[in-house]
């Protein structure tokens, strides 16, 4: 596969998955970030256990990219059409930040030659050298959007007027 090819997937598709099935940019911005932490966290010991039962080189990034990936997959589905049609043109740009912050997480866990590849096209330095402002401006886009549409709503019994 081509790296540009790659690099498309890895961004592109949670960005379209999340339009098209109208999931919230805070739901997959958790996701991605309760992933991450599985990574770090947690593959060590998955992969020991997988070692025990397989053997192969691609194991631990097999083991990682599932568990970086498996709770987006998961958010995707179990919360498909949560998100009113009305405000997705809200989450358009944190869900483009959400698939870049996936390929940021995501790119390190590939095999270095796939990494060279990648890193080796011509616009690519310039990704490599921003993504932690694509993860920071990624959550200062996700809070804001929260604090934006998930305020309490005053309803009926809300304050009385006298």
């Amino acid at each position: 596969m081509t790296p540009i090819i790659l690099f498309a997937v890895l961004a592109g598709l949670p960005i379209l998955n999340a339009l098209f099935m109208r999931v919230s940019a805070v739901f997959l911005f958790a996701s991605i970030a309760i992933g991450n932490f599985l990574v770090i966290y947690l593959s060590d010991d998955v992969t020991l256990a997988l070692n025990a039962f397989t053997k192969g080189q691609y194991v631990p990034m097999i083991t990682q990219l599932t568990l970086l990936l498996s709770p987006v997959v998961l958010t995707l589905f179990f919360l498909r059409k949560s998100l009113p049609k009305s405000k997705v043109f809200l989450h358009i740009l944190p869900l483009v930040g959400c698939g870049l912050s996936v390929a940021v997480l995501a790119l390190p866990l590939l095999p270095s030659a796939v990494q060279s590849q990648i890193f080796g096209l011509p616009s690519a330095d310039v990704f490599q050298n921003s993504q932690d402002l694509i993860v920071s401006v990624t959550a200062i886009m996700v809070l804001a959007l929260m604090w934006q549409t998930y305020r309490p709503v005053e309803g009926k019994h809300g304050k009385k007027n006298h």
